[in-house]
């Protein structure tokens, strides 16, 4: 006989945090071993051979007023993302974006996923999954995961379909 199980978000947040640090000190750990230089920032190319960072720092892309020009020969440029800010949503500390979905302090019994898309989709899923969030979404498109093949997603759906209490196609927030 087992009790009922319980989520530690504490346990859970740790884990998290300890899974990322060993993926981007992987990387980093990777690229310093190449002899890799990494700067953080937004570039714009002069020329050939040259790149002009506007440097940034923290969690965010805060900038810090300081400017570096690199040259090179050969770069890699590694965009990575950032979720964008909707204008109509209130400033709430219960609205938040792929990466806040991450950072929970508590436990959501009801989430509204804004969008149908591969990310949304794959918080509202974990954090289902995980915590056993009920989900509802909504979607201005008539399907979800634009891109994607049609017949994979509607496995997806069907596979997925007990986490929803609602999934609205065709309507806008």
């Amino acid at each position: 006989d087992f009790g009922a199980p319980k989520v530690d978000i504490e346990r859970l947040r740790a884990h998290k945090a300890k899974v990322v640090g060993k993926l981007t000190g992987g990387l980093a750990g990777m690229a310093k071993a190449r002899k890799v230089d990494i700067v953080r920032g937004y570039g714009s190319f002069l020329d050939a051979h040259h790149v002009e960072v506007e440097l940034t720092e923290g969690e965010g892309q805060h900038k810090t007023g300081a400017k570096e020009v690199i040259r090179f020969d050969q770069a890699i440029i590694a965009v990575g993302s950032q979720a964008v800010r909707l204008p109509f949503l209130p400033d709430d500390p219960r609205v938040v974006d792929s990466t806040g979905a991450l950072q929970l302090a508590t436990r959501p019994r009801r989430m509204l996923v804004i969008g149908g898309g591969i990310i949304g989709l794959e918080m509202g899923t974990v954090c289902s999954s995980a915590l056993g969030a009920r989900l509802d979404v909504v979607e201005m498109l008539d399907g979800l995961m634009a891109g994607a093949d049609r017949d994979l997603v509607r496995v997806w759906q069907r596979f997925n379909e007990k986490r929803f209490d609602r999934l609205m196609l065709k309507t806008r927030t």
